[in-house]
């Protein structure tokens, strides 16, 4: 996928949790990094933002918004009303604060892609350890090379920012559990089973 130029940051921020710089000598492409990053990301559509008014004497001043998440992709859209674009002067993605310099009154709206950079630092350390899975410990001319420590180390950073990374939930449902609308109809009718057992 082609490299998008709004992913900057993110993708500065992910080379510094994994320590690879971006360079000749760096480990993952821009586009890697990128990649990995859009396994976590989630598109918000229109979410309000929690005003923080404050005063100024007897006049109250909406000037900042805050999010409940953080990790926001460059380019994230805010709205007053669902109808007029506003642009704040001071944007604080991985905090989500938005700082108007007028007084803005609410409700803002936010449309955007949020990410999960540990998530992402994690899965590129697992990936960096795989390359070290084939090699091995040898000795030579009364040195030792212990390379399987590389993977090992590896591996306890990436199991690190696992516990920092965003959790996620599964729903499932059973099959042989009754529906709310068949425990809703409480009757003394005749049901498919009571044929079917009765001889």
């Amino acid at each position: 996928m082609a490299l998008r130029s709004t992913m900057a940051t993110l993708i500065a921020r992910v080379r510094l949790l994994i320590n690879d710089p971006s360079g000749a000598s760096q480990q993952f492409a821009d586009t890697d990094i990128q990649d990995i990053l859009d396994e976590s990301r989630v598109d918000v559509f229109n979410m309000p933002l929690k005003d923080q008014p404050t005063f100024s004497g007897s006049t109250i001043l909406y000037l900042d918004y805050l999010s409940d998440l953080g990790g926001w992709e460059d380019g994230m859209v805010l709205k007053q009303y669902l109808t007029v674009t506003v642009t704040p002067s001071l944007i604080e993605p991985i905090a989500g604060h938005f700082q108007f310099a007028q007084s803005t009154f609410p409700p803002i709206y936010l449309t955007g892609k949020i990410y999960d950079v540990y998530r992402a630092a994690a899965d590129l350390l697992e990936r960096w350890a795989a390359r070290y899975a084939l090699q091995f410990d040898f000795s030579s001319d009364s040195q030792s090379f212990h390379v399987s420590q590389a993977s090992t180390q590896l591996l306890n950073l990436a199991k690190s920012y696992r516990r920092k990374q965003r959790p996620g939930t599964i729903k499932f449902s059973r099959g042989d559990m009754n529906t709310g609308e068949e425990q809703n109809n409480v009757s003394l009718d005749a049901k498919p089973i009571d044929y079917m057992a009765s001889g």
